[in-house]
């Protein structure tokens, strides 16, 4: 089946209310998608696989509209929105006052697609320019020497059901950038700051009670401090403690007096902490200092140290060195 076009003169320009609808179901589609998974692209890493996704689909969105704006309409005659509209571009001869002669080719409409940037530039006198002009034409135009008329042959068969298709396409890819967003940008950033005041609160009690114990508890105390850490930093940790256990072990307790976040993911973060405590038995204690870089995993829900590196090792007051 076709959608038949009443006749009219092939002189007469078409309305511009008809273009303007042709126009926003030409570009509509594209734009919508471009602007959603061109933000999603802009907010993920550069070296992020989806990125890479989205800025495709994006360039495929663009190029798609090109086709349908200036290579389909070389070759059926039509675009998506024009032919839903019932209207066309034809060529205007040089010096000719008569009627436009047949459609143009990929050249001509590029050249108008470009000279459409002399309708926007001057907004909105370009796009209301063919409420006044005699011919209709808007700037572009002009330049490419072309007027958009009714049409009198028939349409493509099954337009509007193309035309909805392309626009559930265009709502489908939009959400699907949209909930890229929200999954790959907003929940992480969602969880980074989760992650980052979860571990200013906890971070510095997990290292003081790990490096902190009493000869009296030692194998409670470092039973818990295997408890604070992954298996990984565990098999660091064992050694140092059966050092610790065949030397002569005295009380060691640490405090963490000031403490920063250097950097937070989902799942890890990095602090830095600088301790203050005491070793020693009573009556020969011995103030101690340290600063730590302590890298944390996340694991069944639980912040555990996965890594400790000694910026400043500990040292005794200036008294007792």
């Amino acid at each position: 089946m076709t959608d038949p076009v009443a006749p009219v003169p092939h002189s007469d320009p078409a309305r511009w209310r008809t273009r303007a609808t042709a126009l926003a179901i030409d570009l509509l589609p594209g734009v919508v998608v471009m602007a959603s998974m061109g933000m999603l692209a802009l907010s993920l890493p550069g070296d992020s696989a989806w990125r890479w996704a989205a800025t495709a689909v994006a360039a495929l969105a663009f190029l798609a509209t090109a086709v349908n704006r200036i290579l389909l309409p070389a070759i059926t005659g039509w675009s998506l929105g024009r032919a839903l509209t019932g209207i066309e571009v034809a060529r205007v001869p040089t010096g000719a006052a008569a009627e436009p002669g047949p459609g143009v080719g990929p050249r001509r409409l590029l050249v108008r697609e470009v000279a459409h940037l002399l309708d926007t530039i001057p907004v909105p006198l370009g796009w209301l320019w063919p409420l006044r002009d005699k011919r209709g034409r808007t700037f572009a135009d002009m330049v490419a020497r072309t007027q958009v008329r009714p049409v009198t042959r028939e349409r493509p068969a099954d337009i509007r059901r193309w035309t909805m298709a392309v626009f559930i396409g265009s709502a489908a890819l939009s959400l699907l950038g949209a909930a890229g967003a929200y999954g790959l940008v907003y929940q992480r950033d969602h969880h980074t700051d989760q992650a980052r005041s979860q571990i200013t609160r906890q971070g510095p009690k997990i290292v003081a009670d790990m490096l902190s114990y009493d000869p009296e508890t030692l194998q409670d105390d470092f039973d818990r401090a295997q408890s604070l850490v992954t298996d990984k930093y565990r098999e660091q940790l064992l050694p140092q403690q059966d050092a610790i256990r065949k030397s002569k072990p005295v009380p060691n307790f640490y405090r963490v007096t000031d403490a920063a976040v250097l950097d937070a993911a989902p799942h890890r973060a990095t602090m830095l902490l600088f301790l203050q405590g005491q070793r020693g038995v009573a009556g020969d204690e011995r103030l101690i200092s340290a600063t730590v870089r302590v890298a944390f995993a996340q694991q069944s829900g639980a912040w555990r140290v996965d890594d400790l590196t000694v910026v400043s090792k500990p040292l005794p007051a200036e008294g007792d060195r």
